[in-house]
């Protein structure tokens, strides 16, 4: 069975499907989370583990921030800005990273 591909859905952009079909495979935890950050803009770890939660149910957040990494890790992910935990530490602020014509 094929990994399932980054997908956009009928009413975004151009600009989006060009970027999902730039990723290639990803797993449905990849899927999940670049779609979440997508949708919610720029975010924290822990923002994103709060609205992986409530759109899916409980997770360990190690599993989002390792799927966050990965995507970073390729591209789809970049650190946008820093801000603050709920513990008042310093964090690193994500986004689902724009797509550019080279990427199509």
């Amino acid at each position: 069975m094929n990994a399932p591909r980054a997908v956009a859905r009928r009413t975004d952009p151009d600009t989006s499907r060009e970027a999902a079909d730039s990723l290639g495979d990803l797993t449905d935890l990849q899927t999940r989370v670049l779609n979440l950050l997508d949708e919610v803009g720029a975010a924290t770890d822990e923002a994103l583990v709060d609205a992986y939660e409530a759109r899916f149910g409980q997770v360990s957040p190690s599993t989002v921030r390792t799927r966050r990494r990965e995507l970073e890790d390729i591209g789809a992910v970049e650190v946008v800005a820093y801000g603050q935990t709920k513990g008042g530490r310093r964090c690193r602020v994500y986004q689902a990273k724009p797509s550019t014509p080279s990427q199509a």
